[in-house]
């Protein structure tokens, strides 16, 4: 598989990518905008963040001085910090976002990052009309994680492990490509269409409803 090429990566305070493809998609960023819990771990890690993005609480002294031109405070505490990168990204119009470093570590960090995976793109849909459409990823040291909020196609290779999770109750799936037959299954728990591989170089998801979160392995 090879890395997404964005023009926009976040990278949230989760576990640092230490895959090839993660950090081969944070080298190709034509922008990178950081967490600010995660500056600390981009810069040992040999990176530069074009911006610091957060409520700047997890900054040291010395990160606070080093940046204190790509600081973006945003004190409110209803969303977390990558929420409040991905919402920057989006007021600047940078609709084609990757993100990493937001599994690891905590684990009701990493659910909560995968929940607001899913608001991400339906926001970027809303503007499909007037920008061209939009995309985002989230990149883990194992695989992608893909918010599918329509029907659509993956790229794939035999014997990729797949897993889906339906967002929402009740959402029915049909799968082609996959080596276990979905006719129109309906998910009522998120384990239901989990653990799955592809048989080919591409699979399709068609239903109604969702959103889904679709998990490709590397």
């Amino acid at each position: 598989m090879n890395p997404p090429r964005s023009k926009c990566v976040i990278v949230a305070n989760g576990m640092f990518p230490s895959h090839p493809l993660p950090l081969a998609a944070l080298r190709a960023a034509r922008r990178v905008v950081c967490c600010d819990g995660a500056a600390e771990k981009l810069a040992a890690a040999g990176f530069e963040p074009d911006w610091v993005v957060g409520d700047l609480d997890s900054l040291s002294d010395a990160s606070r001085a080093r940046y204190r031109d790509r600081l973006v405070a945003v004190p409110e505490q209803t969303s977390n910090d990558l929420a409040k990168a991905f919402r920057f990204c989006f007021e600047q119009g940078w609709h084609d976002v990757v993100i990493v470093g937001a599994t690891g570590l905590r684990e009701d960090h990493t659910l909560g990052n995968l929940a607001w995976l899913v608001d991400f793109a339906q926001a970027l849909h809303a503007l499909d009309s007037a920008h061209g459409g939009g995309r985002v990823v989230l990149l883990t040291d194992t695989g992608i994680f893909t918010p599918a909020l329509a029907s659509m196609e993956f790229r794939s290779h035999a014997g990729q492990q797949v897993s889906i999770f339906a967002c929402e109750p009740g959402v029915q799936v049909y799968a082609e490509g996959l080596k276990y037959a979905l006719e129109g299954v309906s998910f009522t728990r998120w384990w239901q269409a989990t653990l799955n591989a592809s048989l080919g170089e591409a699979f399709k998801l068609v239903f109604e409803g969702g959103p889904l979160l679709v998990f490709q392995t590397y």
